[in-house]
């Protein structure tokens, strides 16, 4: 087996600046680091300082914030597999910063964490990259794919939406608004890609794209400016998520549009509150909580070094949609 000297040997640097790279310390330089993880990789280097081995294990979770359900309820799920394995969770926002994202997950690296749990991050690939060659388990949920060997837990974006643009245009309604989510997260590319491909496939079906987010002021400025600027020229509204549409809701409401006798509105997520809305909304259910417990014991099965374990998964999650009062026929 691989030690610190023998990478350092190989690479040409001391240990120090080898044990610098290994625990994610700011100065050493691009060129350096990338060398040093070359040779890591090439012996395949595990650590023998991280707590592997011990009874006391702590595994990092990084979510995007807390502020709505959605990384709460999948962070639950994360906690149960967790606690019930006897593994310690260390939770961490970045603000939807690509920055302090990097920073958190330096942290992480500094800390010996024994596995990384990240939802809906951004240009990490080099961040997460140390980690799985200095053999740290990373699962990733809300994303796509990644070159790195990493577990990822998501759900059909696309397919789910394509659902959700179906159902409008059998429910009659044919001038469409879309809120989008930000478009440099996976999930929200897909979403607007759905309806962009249905629209195309049906001549007589037209969506309005509106730039968003995925909180509820996103939705209220939204619909709030496009009704200003163009009246109510559609008959339906599908946002990114259910927190989108809460917001959304109320700029109509202000506006004087009844939901859903003047517009319909559909959702995405299936939030806790959305059928306790009046109208209760129409959405699609997304196994949040499920997501944090296959995430949670993908992560236990890394640190276990199950056989299952050894080779890269990606699960995908089946949702559904939930029809309830926000959408009239017409």
């Amino acid at each position: 087996m691989a030690t610190i000297r023998d990478v350092a040997r190989v690479s040409g640097y001391s240990i120090a600046t080898v044990s610098r790279v290994l625990n994610g310390y700011d100065n050493v330089s691009p060129e350096t680091r990338k060398k040093v993880l070359k040779v890591v990789k090439e012996l395949n280097y595990k650590r023998s300082d991280s707590m592997k081995g011990s009874s006391y294990k702590v595994v990092g979770v990084l979510v995007p914030d807390l502020f709505g359900y959605y990384y709460g309820t999948i962070a639950e799920g994360v906690k149960e597999v967790l606690v019930k394995s006897h593994i310690e969770m260390f939770l961490s926002t970045f603000g939807n910063s690509v920055e302090k994202e990097k920073e958190a997950l330096e942290e992480f690296f500094g800390r010996k964490v024994d596995g990384i749990i990240v939802c809906t991050t951004y240009d990490d690939e080099d961040s997460l990259e140390k980690f799985v060659t200095t053999g740290i388990p990373v699962v990733a949920l809300d994303r796509d794919q990644s070159e790195l060997k990493i577990d990822i837990i998501t759900i059909e974006n696309y397919n789910s939406t394509l659902m959700i643009a179906q159902y409008l245009y059998d429910m009659g309604h044919k001038r469409v608004v879309h809120v989008e989510g930000p478009l440099k997260i996976y999930s929200a590319r897909e979403r607007k890609r759905a309806f962009q491909n249905f629209a195309q496939k049906n001549k007589d079906f037209e969506v309005i794209f509106i730039p968003g987010g995925f909180d509820a002021q996103s939705g209220y400025t939204s619909i709030k400016q496009y009704l200003k600027k163009n009246g109510k020229d559609f008959t339906a509204a599908f946002f990114v998520n259910d927190w989108v549409a809460l917001g959304g809701l109320k700029a109509l409401s202000e506006a004087g549009y009844l939901c859903p006798e003047d517009v319909s509105v559909v959702g995405f997520d299936d939030a806790p509150f959305a059928k306790y809305l009046h109208p209760s909304l129409t959405t699609i259910c997304q196994p949040m909580y499920e997501m944090g417990l296959n995430a949670g014991k993908l992560i236990v099965e890394k640190l276990e070094g199950k056989k299952e374990s050894r080779v890269k998964r990606r699960i995908i999650l089946p949702t559904e949609i939930v029809v309830r009062d926000s959408v009239k026929k017409i």
